[in-house]
């Protein structure tokens, strides 16, 4: 069973990676669709991040996840007013919230020799 929960884990974390680093490249791209003003470029800020924290899912440690987990925060506001759809970056960060919040809670792979880390 634990040999599977690795695998598993590095590919639901490479996923994580993956829609970080669409939300980040959506956010920066809006910059061109629309007009240039303060929630514009408050996104395309929120998107650099995302696009550093894609980054730093390529490692193993959780601080990244939580961090992730966080920033995607920013976007459930809109959603849960109802008043709107929501666009395409706002359903990839509530996708990437729960993701990051359960690798973020799955138990830590200990060493095949079961010394501690």
């Amino acid at each position: 069973m634990a040999l599977l929960i690795a695998p598993l884990k590095t590919t639901l974390r490479q996923l994580a990676m993956l829609l970080t680093l669409t939300m980040g490249i959506l956010l920066i791209a809006r910059l061109w669709q629309s007009d240039l003003s303060a929630t514009g470029l408050i996104d395309a800020g929120r998107g650099t991040l995302f696009l550093l924290l894609a980054l730093g899912l390529m490692g193993t440690r959780r601080l990244s996840l939580i961090i992730t987990a966080l920033l995607c925060c920013a976007a459930l506001p809109p959603l849960l007013l109802g008043d709107s759809p929501g666009r395409p970056s706002d359903w990839l960060a509530l996708l990437t919230l729960l993701l990051c919040a359960g690798l973020s809670l799955a138990p830590a792979a200990r060493p095949a020799n079961g010394e501690p880390r």
